[in-house]
């Protein structure tokens, strides 16, 4: 049994192959031309024709396909193409651009085939033109995306290799620095030290009548004894920096660690303080033994230096776990510290914020630059009359060995 739609295909297939195969070539979507086998052309269609801006008569018989390329392309087409057409017979995705008759350009692709006659001697060819504007606009963006990319990357290259110079003379400069610092340190000691005997000796030796000279001549044993100080701080950052450099990383378990550090503090400072130690989210830390012990040593003796007249120490001593690195933290109960005025001072050398109390202004700077070898950071959180946390954060080693 028939249907409707069956009878109808007889008719649909009549039309589809009553097509004007005529028209099919005047109008479609690429250019068509063909030419004798010196170039002389015969035959083009209507699209090409449109493309260039030319009437049929002016092109037949009258021009070879060379000459509507631009002069590059035409030396390209008669040393190259011409004769590859005649080994071959065929090219394919040759890029021109024809030259309009109102002198701008057209780029194409073109692909050509070379018909013989019965004796095999070239008789005509066959050219096909596709219109690549959009195609050359886009390779030409990527050009132009693939330059800025280079020069990105070259100025990147430029960046990283002045980086890494500043960073050498920055560690050439460091390095120069510690070993002024240790030498004029170790050359001034002894000279401080001789003038501190000698000041003594003249304090056993000459009796002084003027009611006021007790009092200056504690002034200048407490300068000395300042000055000492600061050569004995200064040398012993330098020598723990060289040491650190030939240490090598260990994983410390932190409460024993910890507890002894407590301990030799206690001895100094007396039993008054009480810690608190939690070590539960992270127990150990990956870190050269002598700058941890070094680091702690600072933070808790701060602790205990700087606690609040008439309120009783109390440190607390934990770690927590951040992305790829471990938070050591000490809390202290003390005078705090006003973070808004001194915040950018904090891990200055020689910076003292309770001149009340004495001290070297030493011992955040060695904490901040032990962290900051070790590939970590500092970070600090205070109030005023209730107490300072500072947070450092150390990175995780996985080559790291248990001591």
């Amino acid at each position: 049994m028939s249907t409707p739609n069956d009878e109808l295909l007889p008719e649909l297939d009549l039309r589809l192959t009553q097509e004007n195969l005529d028209d099919l070539y005047e109008h479609a979507p690429c250019g068509y031309c063909s030419c004798l086998p010196d170039g002389t052309l015969v035959k083009l269609n209507h699209t090409l024709l449109s493309w260039l801006g030319y009437e049929r008569a002016e092109l037949v018989a009258r021009q070879c396909l060379q000459q509507l390329f631009t002069v590059g392309g035409r030396l390209h087409y008669e040393t190259h193409c011409a004769p590859l057409l005649l080994v071959r017979n065929q090219v394919r995705e040759l890029s021109y651009s024809l030259r309009r008759k109102d002198g701008s350009t057209l780029p194409v692709l073109m692909n050509a085939q070379l018909l013989r006659d019965s004796d095999e001697q070239p008789l005509l060819v066959r050219v096909t033109l596709f219109d690549i504007t959009e195609r050359r606009k886009y390779e030409q963006e990527l050009l132009r995306a693939k330059a800025q990319a280079e020069e990105q990357r070259e100025q990147l290259a430029q960046a990283n290799e002045l980086l890494t110079s500043k960073n050498e003379q920055l560690t050439r400069i460091n390095s120069d620095l510690d070993s002024f610092v240790y030498t004029a340190s170790h050359d001034l000691k002894q000279p401080i030290e001789n003038m501190a005997g000698l000041f003594q000796e003249l304090r056993r030796t000459v009796t002084f009548h003027d009611p006021e000279a007790a009092d200056m001549m504690g002034m200048f044993t407490q300068a000395l004894q300042q000055i000492l100080t600061t050569i004995k701080g200064l040398t012993e950052v330098v020598q723990l920096q060289r040491q650190l450099e030939q240490v090598p990383l260990e994983l410390v378990v932190l409460q024993p660690f910890t507890e002894e550090i407590i301990r030799s503090l206690q001895q100094v400072n007396g039993q008054n303080a009480t810690f608190t130690l939690d070590f539960t989210a992270a127990p150990t830390v990956c870190m050269a033994r002598p700058g941890l012990h070094s680091m702690l040593y600072n933070l808790l003796s701060n602790g205990l230096k700087y606690a609040e007249p008439g309120r009783r120490p109390h440190i607390r001593v934990s770690t927590a776990a951040s992305d790829d690195a471990t938070v050591l933290s000490v809390q202290d109960n003390g005078r705090g510290i006003d973070l808004t005025r001194y915040g950018r001072q904090l891990f200055q050398l020689f910076r003292r914020f309770h001149p009340e109390v004495v001290g070297s202004g030493m011992g955040l700077y060695l904490v901040n630059r032990l962290a900051h070898q070790a590939g970590g950071r500092v970070e600090v959180d205070s109030t005023v009359g209730q107490g300072t946390t500072f947070r450092v954060y150390l990175p995780q080693h996985t080559t790291c060995q248990l001591s």
